[in-house]
């Protein structure tokens, strides 16, 4: 946060979470599907309380004229910074309140939007509040080119004497770490003019995904018609009849490669702005942009993608695993989430998991699971689907809201998990923001999925240690297998996939829709191996993963998950130290970089090792579950 002049960027935001498979409603007395419900038909407890922002739409309204009255005032401090120690002092705090401000109205219009994205007034509240931050970018774009011309020898002796500027210090000494990047006052505020043109091909995408493209009907198990949606293919994914998740897997992406000449140009375009903005910064390449912001080594990222890249066979065994337990001549995409235990798994109520969830986490201490409990009591979270609402989950708020979650609660195990990780980035802003100022009221991407990784694996470890049964106990396995399959293995290969389109496009090499589905599909194979049968449309998938208008994002998934797989174990073996080094971990925000930050908690990102034992975790737990599977007198049979 400290270093950037952007505002409303997402800082105690996380990315969007596929919640697994969804409710698919049906109509009590017909029996068939019918529409998700409106919000007016679910219950006051199960929808996230927004009057905790901003009571009503003219409490918003007067913070909306309070914020736009501070960006003139923003602007007037320019030529003010270098007087003395003081006036500096009160340029930065100028700064995070007006930051903090904005930050609040995104946080109110976002979610509005987001409970019902087919309301008109929302979206354009929601617009409102962006083309407002890029004002405020515009306004204080002078700030840190201004700051730079103050010789630091005057800041350190400004610092000495004055402890409130003290506590500035790593982010002025991050401004000074980045000094080549800066631009300019004119060129830093042209940047700025320029926010909501490089935010288009995000927010058309997101728009044109989420409401305006046309999915087929297919019929479900029961002969029904469905209208295919994301939230829906999110469960019929997992459909035990192999016709109806084949027909949900080729609808999707039949749908997104029939107009991957449009998404492939919303694509191309969002990477043209990241190397744009890499080359106006005098950046090496777009990932070096990406990554040097927060301080995280190139060879990090690098890292991952070769050590994964050299454990695909890991990968390959397990999907030579799945066609033999399935009994299939033929594996295919859509074979790929069914269970492999052949039993109809229970339907978890909403405050059973909830109850499930505080147990399974004591071991992080009362003030964790109490904090927790507030949350579930307070109506923090956005429960069930409704219509028109964003599909996935997440956790948003701002250092003057407490965290929000927005879900899509289906009544799996998986979603289950969901509830613990979106509350786990929770625990994360609420400490975050509870030990920080608001210079370091946020953390690095790179940070932001640990804690949430962290709750799943302390959740996982519970529910195998009481598991009832041997079959209970491999549903469990198979969920902790996919976890990696699809967090660490796939979240890499989508890691890869970005590093090469941008490589690609930085060589002016041109990129269209077709590219991106040979370069993906090529990647499927990779990682997949010999066995998996690829459809031509199966390649589209690459277009539909809204992850790849986040600017080198996905990698933090695979990165996270191998450093909590690391903190979580040590939890849950009652390492002296391992609680106590998570929590200062959570409270740390952005006080620090981010590998310093997660060397609090014991894990050192920078070495090889903790993509290395997550690798070989995954062939224990497919060589724990297949022992245990062989026991069973019961085989699945899918064709």
């Amino acid at each position: 946060m400290a270093a950037t002049i952007a505002f409303l960027s997402p800082s105690i935001f996380s990315a969007d979470r596929a919640a697994g498979p969804a409710a698919i409603y049906a109509d009590e007395k017909t029996g068939k599907p019918a529409a998700a419900p409106t919000r007016d038909q679910i219950a006051e407890k199960d929808k996230w309380n927004l009057a905790d922002i901003f009571a009503n739409d003219a409490a918003f309204e007067e913070a909306f004229k309070k914020a736009e009255a501070m960006i003139p005032e923003m602007k007037a401090l320019q030529g003010t910074l270098g007087k003395s120690g003081d006036a500096l002092l009160a340029g930065l705090q100028a700064r995070d309140r007006l930051g903090l401000e904005l930050d609040r109205l995104a946080v109110f219009a976002g979610l509005s939007f987001h409970q019902d994205m087919a309301v008109s007034t929302a979206q354009a509240r929601d617009s409102r509040v962006h083309s407002l931050g890029t004002k405020a970018g515009e306004a204080a774009s002078w700030f840190v080119p201004e700051l730079l011309t103050i010789p630091w020898e005057s800041i350190e002796d400004w610092m000495a004497k004055n402890k409130e500027l003290a506590a500035y210090r790593h982010a002025l000494e991050d401004i000074q770490r980045e000094k080549a990047h800066y631009l300019s006052p004119r060129e830093e505020e042209l940047l700025a003019m320029a926010g909501e043109i490089t935010s288009a091909p995000n927010n058309i995408y997101s728009l044109f995904t989420n409401t305006d493209m046309d999915f087929p009907v297919i019929k479900d198990e029961n002969d029904r018609d469905v209208k295919l949606s994301a939230a829906a293919y999110s469960k019929l994914i997992y459909s035990r009849d192999r016709r109806v998740r084949r027909d949900a897997f080729m609808g999707i992406h039949d749908s997104y490669s029939k107009i991957r000449g449009t998404l492939g140009a919303m694509l191309t375009s969002h990477i043209k702005q990241h190397i744009f903005t890499a080359k106006a910064r005098h950046y090496g390449t777009a990932m070096e942009a990406a990554l040097g912001s927060p301080n995280i080594p190139t060879s990090v990222y690098e890292n991952l993608v070769e050590t994964v890249g050299k454990n695909t066979w890991r990968l390959h065994e397990y999907v030579a695993m799945r066609k033999k337990m399935m009994k299939l001549d033929e594996i295919h995409g859509y074979d790929l989430y069914v269970q492999l235990v052949d039993v109809e798994e229970s339907k978890i109520k909403y405050e059973d998991a909830i109850q499930t969830i505080l147990t399974a986490l004591a071991p992080l201490g009362t003030d964790y699971t109490g904090t927790l409990k507030k949350a579930f009591d307070d109506r923090w979270i956005d429960v069930y689907e409704t219509k028109g609402k964003r599909s996935g989950a997440y956790c948003w708020g701002s250092y003057l809201t407490h965290p929000y979650l927005l879900l899509n609660y289906g009544q799996t195990m998986n979603d289950r998990s969901t509830i613990a990780h979106e509350m786990g980035h929770a625990m994360h802003s609420w400490y975050t923001v509870k030990n920080q100022p608001p210079i370091y009221g946020d953390y690095a991407t790179f940070c932001a999925e640990v804690a949430s990784t962290v709750n799943e694996v302390v959740l996982a470890h519970y529910l195998l240690e009481n598991a009832k049964n041997d079959t209970e106990r491999l549903l469990i396995l198979q969920q902790q297998i996919e976890g990696i399959r699809t967090t660490v293995f796939r979240q890499t290969m989508f890691a890869e996939f970005e590093m090469k389109i941008h490589a690609l496009a930085e060589g002016g090499e041109p990129l269209t829709g077709d590219r991106f589905c040979e370069i993906y599909g090529e990647l499927v194979r990779k990682y997949y191996g010999p066995e998996l049968v690829i459809e031509p449309s199966a390649s589209a998938e690459c277009l539909r993963i809204p992850h790849f208008y986040r600017n080198f994002y996905v990698y933090t998934y695979a990165t996270s998950h191998c450093a909590a797989t690391n903190i979580g174990r040590r939890i849950t073996d009652n390492e002296p130290g391992a609680v106590e080094g998570l929590m200062k971990f959570l409270a740390s925000g952005s006080s620090r970089y981010p590998i310093e930050t997660l060397q609090l908690a014991g894990v050192d990102m920078s070495s090889p090792k903790p993509v290395t034992d997550t690798m070989e975790q995954f062939s224990e737990l497919l060589r724990e579950f297949e022992a245990l599977y062989n026991k069973q007198p019961a085989r699945v049979t899918r064709n």
